[in-house]
């Protein structure tokens, strides 16, 4: 089953966001800032990171950059209140899995989630037969 890290430094946002996708089967752990985040990358796998932007310790984009060098595989998706042009410049480059700005669709989110960790399986799928 795929495990989903959820970091958002809002708890009642965090709290509804991670009900929102444990009620769709996913398991999921959280945390409220860039340092505990961190740390769960650590010492837990996770297969999708959805992480806040604006966080205590850190940026979203940090943490991005992180999880990456701890989990090259790991899919991301980035949610913020701030949007603007250098915010998604950045996201293009990263090539992130999504981008969402405050107040986003939950349908479209849990669409974006399944697609994103539908085509991590498929990369992975892809890297094992070429081994």
């Amino acid at each position: 089953m795929n495990r989903i890290l959820i970091v958002e430094d809002n708890r009642r946002i965090r709290e509804g966001l991670q009900a929102l996708v444990e009620n769709a089967g996913f398991r999921t752990a959280s945390a409220g800032d860039y340092h505990g985040a961190a740390e769960l990358l650590l010492t837990e796998r996770f297969d999708l990171l959805i992480t806040d932007l604006d966080l205590p310790g850190g940026t979203g984009l940090d943490l991005v950059h992180y999880a990456r060098a701890v989990s090259p595989k790991i899919a991301t998706i980035l949610v913020t209140a701030f949007g603007c042009s250098e915010i998604r410049k950045q996201v293009q480059e990263l090539e992130l899995a999504g981008y969402f700005e405050k107040p986003y669709d939950p349908a479209v989110l849990m669409e974006r989630i399944r697609s994103s960790l539908g085509a991590r399986k498929r990369i992975s799928a892809r890297s094992v037969r070429s081994d």
